[in-house]
C-alpha cells in the first residue's frame, strides 16, 4: 500500500511540473508578444513596458489567444485589423515601408561617396 501511495504521489508532481513548464512556455511567447506590440496611449513604448488601461486589455487579449491555441503571426495580424500596422514595434517590409528599410543603406552609401570625394579631392590639391 505504501509502495502504491508513493507511487501516486510520484505521478502527481511530474504532472504538477509538467504544467508549471507548458506555462512558463506561454509566458514567455506572451511576454515576446508583449515586447513586439506598441502601446496605444503611451507611444513609444511596448505593451510590455507600459501600465495604461488600453495596454493591459491588450494584453489579456492576447493571453486569451495565446490560450486559444492562435500563433503569434496570427495574433499579430488580428492586432494589426483591429489597430493599424502601427501598433507594431517593427514595422513589416511591404509596398508601404520599402523606404524606412532601405533609407538608411541609402544614407550609408551616400556618406561612404561624399568621404571618398573629400579624400579624393583633398589628395589631388597636395599633389
Amino acid at each position: 500500500m505504501r509502495k502504491i501511495s508513493l507511487n501516486i504521489i510520484f505521478i502527481l508532481l511530474i504532472f504538477q511540473n509538467f504544467g508549471y513548464s507548458l506555462a512558463s512556455t506561454d509566458s514567455k511567447r506572451e511576454q515576446n508578444l508583449f515586447k513586439e506590440i506598441r502601446c496605444l496611449v503611451c507611444q513609444s513604448q511596448t505593451i510590455h513596458e507600459s501600465n495604461s488601461e488600453l495596454a493591459e486589455d491588450i494584453k489579456l487579449l492576447i493571453r486569451e489567444k495565446v490560450s486559444a491555441g492562435k500563433t503569434d503571426h496570427e495574433i499579430k495580424q488580428f492586432l494589426v485589423e483591429k489597430y493599424g500596422e502601427w501598433i507594431l514595434m517593427t514595422p513589416r517590409f511591404n509596398q508601404h515601408t520599402y523606404l524606412l528599410w532601405i533609407a538608411p543603406l541609402i544614407i550609408f552609401i551616400i556618406g561612404f561617396w561624399f568621404i571618398l570625394n573629400k579624400v579624393s579631392s583633398s589628395k589631388q590639391k597636395e599633389d
